[in-house]
Parts: C-alpha cells; structure tokens; sequence
C-alpha cells in the first residue's frame, strides 16, 4: 500500500506546466500526425503549417481533456486508495483543490477568457461522464469494440485529423488514446514524485 502524502493545490500548477510543456517539446501531436500520414499514406491532410497549427491547438486541447480524466482516476492512489469513494472528506478535498489549480493553471498560460474557460469545462465534463460510465460498468480499460464504449477523444481526434477516412482515423486515435493515457501517470509521477 502506498504511503499517504500531502497533496498541496501548487502541485496543480506544476502539473499543468509538464502537460503544456510536454505537448510542446515532446511533440506529441506533430509525431502522432507524421505517423498517421506515413502508416496510411495520408500527406494529402497535412496542408501546410498554418494546418499544423490548428492540429496542434485542437487536438492538443483533446489531448489535455484526456490527461485529466486519467489524472483524476490516479489520484486516489497518492493515498494509497484505488477509488475516490474510498477516500476520506479531507483527501476529496485535497483532490478537489489539486484539480480546481490545474484547471486555473492551465487557463492561465492558454489565456483564457471566460468563454474559453466554459467550453473547456463543458468538455470535461463530457469526457469524464464517460469515464464514470464507464466504471460504473466495470469496463475501464477493457479493449474497446464497439463506438458507445469508446472515449470521446477517440470520435472527436479521429474528426480533427482525418473526416474523409474516419474508420482509420479512429483506429490510429484510439491507439494514441492509450498512450495518452501512459504519459498522463508518467507526468504525474514526475510531478508529484
């Protein structure tokens, strides 16, 4: 059993720092679409940098969506817990404070405005009622077949990158999904140490 440590909300802000870096140096979305036009023979989507730009706005956007629903599920763990039920009120707390910074963190550096702030939330929610149905069925990390069961990151990159030839770019996102999903615990390892 892990040893339960303090969860400070600065954390927050340290993690939404090596996220945004991470998309940044690690070119996450730049080596994710150079992998996709190779494995499929796909140059015609590339367009130019100012296509480059928008994929790597939009589905960077995504890609961070995803990093918190994971982050959110791991975080029980830091108290030596597997589920947020299992918590006591003072480590929910301390997630909750831990969130609500990375969220503000991540609003800063993006320069958000209020609309901006809205939309993100209004997603979030979205991708983490996903992920609470998706527990409650007691599927979480099963392999996914079929559509209902798969995440919205998967339908809404699989949009952004390819429209014209959805079923392969949902297949090329869902396998990005999961490792999305590795480097969401690896940077919030790294993070809170």
């Amino acid at each position: 059993m892990a040893r339960a440590r303090k969860l400070f909300p600065i954390y927050g802000s340290a993690l939404a720092n090596n996220m945004l870096a991470s998309l940044v140096h690690d070119r996450i979305v730049s080596d994710f679409v150079a992998s996709y036009v190779a494995d499929y023979d796909r140059r015609g989507i590339q367009g130019g940098p100012a296509r480059e730009r928008e994929l790597a706005e939009t589905i960077g956007r995504e890609i961070v969506l995803a990093f918190i629903v994971e982050i959110r599920a791991a975080l029980p763990r830091f108290f030596g817990k597997q589920k947020l039920a299992k918590l006591k009120p003072d480590e929910k707390n301390a997630i909750e404070a831990f969130l609500r910074e990375l969220e503000a963190a991540l609003a800063r550096a993006q320069n958000w405005d209020a609309g901006d702030r809205r939309l993100f939330r209004r997603d979030l929610a979205l991708y983490s009622e996903f992920q609470e149905r998706q527990e409650a069925k007691g599927k979480v990390r099963k392999p996914r077949t079929a559509r209902d069961d798969e995440p919205p990151f998967v339908a809404r990159v699989a949009l952004l990158l390819d429209p014209s030839m959805l079923e392969q770019a949902r297949h090329a996102a869902r396998k990005f999904h999961g490792g999305i999903g590795q480097l969401s615990r690896k940077l919030l390892r790294r993070t809170l140490g």
